[in-house]
């Protein structure tokens, strides 16, 4: 009786380890992809951009003579290729790849020199998919399509009624796209399609959004990109004054840990959401930085939207921004809602407490942080 128990604790161990591998195997996939495009290309013209289930990362020129190798945590990494030929004609074309060696190769065809082909393997363009995706929203494109041909130079230009007739369209195709997915939700491409274009749109109502993430599969709900989205979705929600902000616990450019709960009892904490190309923050710093000097014991955190580190870096050695920086971490902003304006800054109290968001306190130059951190230091 013993060895059986002792034959079945062996096997539950076998199964536990090669579960608990595969697990850790699928969590960090890589692309393995080799893109080979012919010599008459434009290489100035050429661009490569790779979404990895949360961001879309620039592939520089180098790297296509050779593999691309870059992590993702979707259930396909998608490629866009874009560039010019010498005769003037435009390429740009979409693929998906996952953690398999593939290739994307383009070649004329013997026939037509001016035309540009394609071949793929273990890549795919998803084309079957997306037809019928675009044949089911074909009327309300066209529609789109001849309204920004007609009234392109008059949109955002404080004309209320083109403006309305503008958003009125663009919704109506959101719509029907979104019914699409909804019918279609275990196609790839259209879970792409909604991240990519309709999570963050400002046309739809985040309600409806997220009723059609709802009828995704589990499996993708559950999967790291679908975490993802989930997070994005949920940043919705005001937070509220009294209570805590969503728990992060991430690295700063100096490669140290900073989590919120670190200061909890200890320190008051100044969180801000900025970057260098956001000209209301860098005039904001000189205010951030009085602060600063004037309550020696204020914690402040800095959150960067930006993508140029050395740039980024530059800035703040220029700005004497002597205090806690983390460098585009897109899952904390995303759980603090990537749609949000920017300079966005909450202040936290020692109990770890909300007692400012700029948002919700319409403080437009500040001069009410600068009575809340008062009255918490009095």
């Amino acid at each position: 009786m013993k060895e059986i128990n002792y034959l079945n604790m062996y096997k539950l161990y076998l199964f536990t380890f090669s579960l608990f591998i595969s697990i850790v195997c699928n969590s960090q996939k890589q692309t393995n992809t080799h893109i080979i495009l012919p010599k008459s290309i434009v290489l100035k013209t050429l661009r490569i951009l790779l979404d990895n289930g949360k961001k879309e990362e620039n592939i520089l020129h180098n790297d296509i003579d050779g593999f691309i190798n870059k992590e993702f945590i979707s259930e396909y990494a998608s490629i866009k290729i874009s560039y010019n030929l010498s005769n003037g004609e435009s390429i740009n074309d979409l693929f998906f790849v996952n953690n398999q060696p593939s290739i994307i190769k383009y070649f004329y065809s013997s026939s037509e020199t001016a035309k540009l082909n394609y071949t793929l393997t273990n890549a795919y363009d998803f084309k079957i998919q997306k037809n019928k995706f675009l044949e089911y929203t074909k009327n309300e494109v066209q529609e789109c399509k001849e309204f920004l041909e007609k009234y392109s130079d008059s949109i955002f230009i404080n004309k209320p009624l083109i403006d309305s007739i503008y958003r009125s369209k663009f919704s109506a195709l959101s719509t029907k796209e979104m019914q699409y997915i909804s019918m279609n939700s275990s196609d790839y491409y259209l879970k792409w399609y909604f991240r990519r274009n309709l999570l963050k749109s400002n046309l739809i109502d985040n309600k409806s959004v997220y009723n059609v993430f709802k009828r995704f599969p589990k499996s993708y709900i559950d999967s790291e990109e679908g975490i993802f989205i989930k997070n994005y979705l949920n940043s919705f929600t005001a937070f509220k004054k009294g209570e805590e902000l969503p728990f992060f616990r991430v690295k700063d450019i100096a490669n140290n840990f900073v989590s919120l709960l670190d200061y909890k009892h200890k320190s008051n904490v100044l969180v801000v959401f900025w970057a260098t190309w956001c000209v209301p923050c860098i005039n904001e710093i000189p205010t951030i930085r009085a602060l600063k000097s004037k309550y020696k014991d204020l914690e402040i955190i800095f959150i960067s939207y930006d993508t140029d580190k050395s740039l980024f870096l530059s800035k703040i050695k220029e700005y004497q921004m002597d205090w806690i920086h983390i460098f585009n971490d897109i899952d904390l902003i995303n759980s603090y809602g990537s749609y949000k304006a920017i300079p966005r800054v909450y202040a936290i109290n020692k109990n770890g407490q909300l007692i400012y968001d700029r948002d919700q306190d319409k403080d437009k130059d500040l001069s009410l942080l600068e009575i809340a951190l008062f009255n918490l230091y009095k």
